[in-house]
């Protein structure tokens, strides 16, 4: 409730802050990602897989975008039934996000998401592949809701931060139904296109 309440206030100082860089028509590409970090059971620690983001996004006012984000995660170092496994997993998720500081260099953002994907578990070695893997696969949803920012080196050109929370859920299999849920930290660059 603290963080809905947070990011309802931070767009409603976006709405009054006057002087916008971000334009209507604006039409801007990012592509950033993240590692995901493994020290619990079923994961070894260290870096056990990457998350890679690409979006567009189309400003339908001088601080509001609509953006279409692409996911591609994978996962390894997973134990499925004692057997050494790994997931791919695609997702699309349209996303509407509001700079809150609108500055030529700077710009804050909040941003809430929805969208589907698919998920496809796999062993190691394909010799070992048994129905748990089968069963585990399927479909996904991913909720996201988060603040961030970008800094512009020049007019076309900067640095994207994201801190969101991601809650990733398979909606066609029965025995793991949360896939995750927390902060996920994302590093990117963005181009303004226009």
């Amino acid at each position: 409730m603290k963080h809905f309440l947070f990011i309802t206030a931070c767009v409603c100082l976006g709405l009054l802050n006057g002087n916008a860089q971000s334009q209507k028509n604006d039409l801007k590409l990012s592509i950033s990602g993240l590692p995901l970090l493994g020290s619990a059971d079923g994961f070894e620690s260290g870096i056990n897989g990457i998350v890679i983001k690409p979006s567009i996004g189309y400003f339908i006012s001088d601080r509001t975008s609509i953006d279409l984000n692409f996911s591609y995660a994978t996962l390894n170092d997973l134990k499925i039934g004692n057997i050494d496994s790994y997931y791919n997993s695609f997702a699309f998720i349209p996303t509407l996000r509001n700079n809150i500081v609108n500055k030529q260099k700077l710009r804050l953002f909040a941003e809430f998401g929805f969208g589907l994907g698919t998920i496809k578990y796999n062993a190691d070695d394909t010799n070992f592949r048994n129905s748990e893997h089968e069963e585990l696969s399927g479909g996904i949803s991913v909720l996201n809701i988060g603040i961030g920012g970008n800094y512009f080196f020049n007019n076309k050109f900067g640095l994207e931060v994201i801190i969101p929370y991601l809650m990733t859920k398979n909606i066609t299999s029965e025995n793991n139904n949360n896939l995750y849920s927390g902060i996920g930290p994302t590093i990117g660059l963005t181009f303004n296109l226009n």
